[in-house]
């Protein structure tokens, strides 16, 4: 592997200019200021992968200002995403919660003892966060006599979903059906918006995703399929298509998921407030930048009528 070298602020414009981006729209000065004081090159550079290339590898109508744009909306959907996945994790813990206190056949303690024995690294997960965290108090006062009512104040989000996996495959319900596929994708997710990562930049060359099946295509569930076929004017091709893109793929199963299980309507009306502002106004401040991209522009388009479904 050959060693990268450390270049200056100059020399990344001029490598931004050998592969034909253009600062038509931000000057070459103003691109150094954003890439001196707002964001770093590495991270900025990333999401030329989303824009059209020609054979030698040069990118087609490419201006500096079309990847502070993309940027700046992956900035504000990982934002989006966070507040969606907070308000997804509560509604699944009241659900599971509500269950369990009207299962007579589970005392919300048999539960937890089958969910250590199958999983006994939870409990040392758990354990892990006694000295330091914001849950330590808890944690001291119910170790050894946990019960779902108390852990579920405790637990990160990966070891919630295999507590949710193993209630619902013991006491299946209608919406518990719909809701265990999108789980994961739902956690991938977040987790890539709470660690600040790139999403945008993976819209024309998918990152490698942990649920590809073996042509190394992401599967979307025949559930998350079946709602899609039902919004009009999403052809079946189209539909496929765009779903192998892990982001959207996950992204529609998130919002999907939120909405089989969100029984508060503040919370809702709060969350498609958010969101209908984010893509009918914020993604198309500067539409002008990507609607000659047709990949780009049947991304949005598929997205925007998703959401206007689901909402």
């Amino acid at each position: 592997m050959t060693e990268k070298k450390k270049i200056t602020i100059d020399e990344q414009i001029e490598h931004i200019k050998s592969k034909n981006i253009k600062f038509e729209i931000m000057s070459e000065n103003d691109a150094k200021k954003f890439l001196t004081y707002n964001t770093y090159y590495f991270k900025l550079k990333s999401y030329a992968k989303s824009f059209e290339r020609k054979k030698d590898g040069s990118f087609v109508n490419l201006d500096f200002a079309y990847l502070v744009e993309l940027s700046t909306l992956d900035a504000n959907l990982r934002l989006f995403i966070i507040n969606l996945s907070l308000s997804t994790e509560h509604s699944l813990k009241t659900m599971l919660i509500r269950d369990v206190t009207n299962n007579e056949k589970e005392n919300g303690i048999t539960i937890i003892n089958d969910l250590f024995e199958k999983y006994p690294f939870i409990k040392k997960n758990i354990n892990q966060k006694k000295k330091d965290s914001a849950c330590a108090d808890l944690i001291q006062k119910y170790e050894n006599q946990w019960s779902v009512w108390s852990i579920v104040e405790v637990m990160s989000f990966g070891d919630f979903i295999k507590l949710y996996q193993l209630y619902y495959l013991k006491y299946p319900t209608e919406i518990s059906d719909k809701v265990l596929p999108l789980l994961w994708s739902a956690k991938f997710l977040r987790n890539a918006a709470a660690h600040n990562n790139c999403l945008l930049n993976s819209l024309r060359i998918p990152y490698k995703h942990t649920h590809l099946n073996q042509q190394g295509i992401i599967a979307p569930t025949k559930e998350l399929q079946h709602e899609i076929s039902k919004i009009e004017n999403i052809s079946k091709s189209t539909r496929k298509k765009l779903l192998r893109n892990p982001i959207i793929h996950d992204f529609v199963a998130s919002l999907f998921l939120f909405n089989y299980i969100c029984t508060s309507e503040p919370m809702k009306g709060h969350i498609y407030n958010d969101l209908e502002k984010l893509f009918k106004e914020r993604f198309v401040f500067h539409k002008e930048y990507f609607e000659k991209d047709s990949y780009l522009t049947s991304c949005y388009i598929f997205l925007e009528k998703v959401i206007d479904y689901v909402k």
